[in-house]
């Protein structure tokens, strides 16, 4: 009987040999229980990774418009050809080579000339009425007449587009606190508009009949009345534009801004979150009054 008992011990022995061997081994009461107690985990199957297409807006120095993710994309495969440069959003957002403004109340009025038309189209989409004229100068007779009309008058804000066909020399300079006095007279009594003027550039390539001027003093005194009248504002499109001289690429006299130039100018005055309207506002493009008077100046250098 003994002999029997010590034979069955040494059966069991060598099978628990053999399990150990095979790498079996049990698990802990501890890691039983904790297996038992915590919640299901799914795991999902890493992500596809996806490579940004050609269209996508990579940033680089001095560019003034993001990419749709709001950092710069850098496509991992760029073909031999990858020559032309992605198109622009609509309504490009202001970065550091834009300076920032607060953008001109929906509805504003605005007065301008051949620049201020140029971006009228743009401006009309987001409910801002435009009136101008080609080769018009900033001019006391020209901001009267205008700005105390109906349309302005009932407007919650003004935005100037002139200077651009002025010289900018020390006579415009002296003239410019008078007409900041008179668009401050001018402003409705008791819903007094806010005014918004974009600050005239012309470029380096500009080669017109104005390009023996620069426009720089012109717009320091600009900022300087800024500055002395809180309801005045700079919309500083000549900084903006002083990096970017391919905005003026498509134009003859490299003085009027392209499509790229025009997109940026509107979300200057806009604001990068305009809403388009459901009715776009009126542009009104005037004509030169026949006979010309001393009042309208005229500049027939066929650029302006």
């Amino acid at each position: 009987m003994r002999a029997a008992v010590l034979l069955v011990a040494a059966v069991v022995s060598l099978t628990g040999c053999a399990t150990v061997a095979a790498g079996a081994t049990a698990p802990s009461e501890e890691a039983t229980a904790v297996a038992s107690s915590s919640p299901a985990t799914t795991i999902s199957p890493p992500a596809t990774a996806t490579i940004p297409s050609q269209a996508s807006v990579t940033a680089s120095p001095g560019s003034t418009y993001a990419s749709p993710s709001g950092s710069p994309t850098v496509d991992p495969t760029p073909s031999a050809n990858q020559s032309a440069k992605p198109k622009p959003p609509e309504t490009p957002t202001p970065s550091p080579s834009m300076p920032a403004s607060d953008p001109a109340p929906p509805g504003s009025f605005v007065l301008g000339d051949s620049i201020g038309l140029a971006v009228a189209p743009l401006l009309s989409r987001f409910g801002y009425p435009v009136t101008g004229r080609v080769g018009q100068s900033a001019h006391a007779a020209f901001l009267q007449q205008h700005l105390a009309g109906s349309v302005a008058q009932s407007a919650p804000g003004w935005v100037i587009v002139l200077g651009t066909n002025n010289r900018g020399d020390e006579f415009d300079i002296a003239r410019l606190p008078e007409w900041i006095d008179l668009i401050a007279d001018l402003r409705t009594p008791g819903a007094k508009q806010q005014v918004y003027w974009v600050t005239p550039h012309r470029p380096d390539a500009y080669a017109g009949g104005l390009s023996a001027y620069r426009l720089d003093e012109f717009n320091t005194e600009l900022a300087r009345q800024a500055a002395d009248h809180r309801w005045l504002h700079v919309v500083d499109f000549d900084a903006a534009a002083a990096g970017h001289p391919e905005w003026f690429s498509e134009d003859g006299g490299r003085l009027h801004p392209n499509l790229d130039g025009q997109q940026a100018l509107a979300a200057l005055i806009t604001g990068p979150d305009a809403i388009p309207v459901a009715s776009p506002a009126a542009v009104t493009t005037l004509e030169w009054p026949s006979p010309v008077t001393s009042e309208e100046p005229v500049f027939d250098n066929g650029v302006e």
